[in-house]
């Protein structure tokens, strides 16, 4: 038997790559921006609408009482819903007038927890649910609650 290596040259055609003109590339940037990709607008809609919640707290109050009337957890006993009545009360509340949203706006934003400066839904449900619980524990009213709130972050800070 022959131990033989067989060896090929194989030499690799490189095809030079097309360089465009900046008028193509305008010209192909103008058709993208005409008919933009769904996914690609539905994108930008969410980030915009996510950067309005960072910094809007009304936004994020309204996000809070939108998504307390959720059907697929389960919040059956009499206890959560009545729990649930309550906090959204609040927020309507809150939320009510001018008079009322330039008493507690300044308060919220003040109580509620921030990430980088910026405001979190969730933060407000948990802001919202302090103070409806110190309504319901200790009788206080909503501007006493967010006050007690904050005297408290500042304590801890």
């Amino acid at each position: 038997m022959k131990n033989s290596v067989k060896t090929n040259s194989v030499e690799k055609v490189v095809k030079a790559k097309k360089v465009l003109t900046q008028d193509q590339k305008d010209a192909i940037a103008k058709k993208r921006a005409l008919n933009p990709q769904f996914a690609n607008v539905q994108s930008a809609k969410r980030r915009t609408e996510k950067d309005a919640y960072k910094t809007d707290a009304v936004l994020c109050l309204l996000e809070v009482k939108r998504t307390a009337t959720l059907n697929n957890v389960n919040v059956s006993s009499y206890e959560n819903i009545a729990y649930q009545h309550e906090c959204k009360k609040a927020i309507n509340f809150m939320l009510k007038d001018e008079a009322n949203k330039n008493k507690f706006l300044p308060l919220l934003s003040e109580a509620v927890r921030t990430y980088k400066n910026s405001f979190v839904v969730y933060y407000f449900e948990q802001l919202i649910q302090k103070v409806v619980k110190l309504k319901i524990d200790k009788n206080f009213d909503f501007e006493t609650s967010l006050n007690y709130i904050i005297t408290d972050k500042k304590v801890n800070a």
